[in-house]
C-alpha cells in the first residue's frame, strides 16, 4: 500500500502542530501551582520544538517534491501540445515551404516557385527541421502523415 504525498503531509503537519503545542502548552499541576513544561523541563520543550521543526522541514520537502512534479507534468504536456500543433510554431513562409516539400518539390523548384534565393529556402528548411525535431525530408513527411492521421 502506497501512501500519497498529500496524506504524508497531513500526518506530518498534524504531528508538528501537536509537538509545537505540547512544547508550549503542556503544564503540570501539583496542587499548589501550575508550571509550564518549558519552566519545569526546558530541555524537553526545546527537544519537542526541534522535532516539530524537523517535521515541518520534511513537510516542506514533500511540498517541493509535489510542486516539482506538477510543474514537470505541465511542462511535458505543453511540450507535447507544442509538438503536436507545430503549425503554430512555423512562420507563414515556412508553412508554404513545408507544403511544397510535401508536394515533392526540390529546393530549386521551391526557390523558383516562391521567388526567393536557394539559400533562403535552405534556411526555411533548416528552421522547419529544428521545429519539427527531424533530420530530413522523409522524417518531415512521416510527421505530416502522422498529424493528418491523428486529425
Amino acid at each position: 500500500m502506497t501512501i500519497s504525498i498529500e496524506r504524508k503531509q497531513q500526518v506530518i503537519l498534524g504531528l508538528s502542530i501537536f509537538l509545537s503545542l505540547s512544547a508550549i502548552a503542556c503544564y503540570s499541576f501539583d496542587g499548589r501551582e501550575t508550571q509550564w513544561v518549558w519552566q519545569k523541563a526546558p530541555m524537553v520543550a526545546i527537544g519537542l520544538m526541534l522535532l516539530a521543526f524537523f517535521f515541518i522541514r520534511t513537510w516542506l520537502h514533500l511540498e517541493l517534491e509535489k510542486q516539482k512534479n506538477q510543474i514537470l507534468q505541465a511542462f511535458e504536456a505543453s511540450e507535447k501540445n507544442a509538438q503536436d500543433n507545430f503549425y503554430t510554431l512555423l512562420s507563414s513562409r515556412e508553412i508554404e515551404v513545408l507544403k511544397l516539400i510535401s508536394a515533392g518539390k526540390s529546393n530549386k523548384e521551391i526557390a523558383s516557385t516562391l521567388y526567393v534565393a536557394l539559400s533562403t529556402v535552405k534556411t526555411h528548411i533548416n528552421n522547419i527541421y529544428k521545429i519539427l525535431e527531424v533530420k530530413n525530408r522523409r522524417e518531415v513527411l512521416e510527421k505530416l502523415q502522422k498529424v493528418v492521421r491523428e486529425g
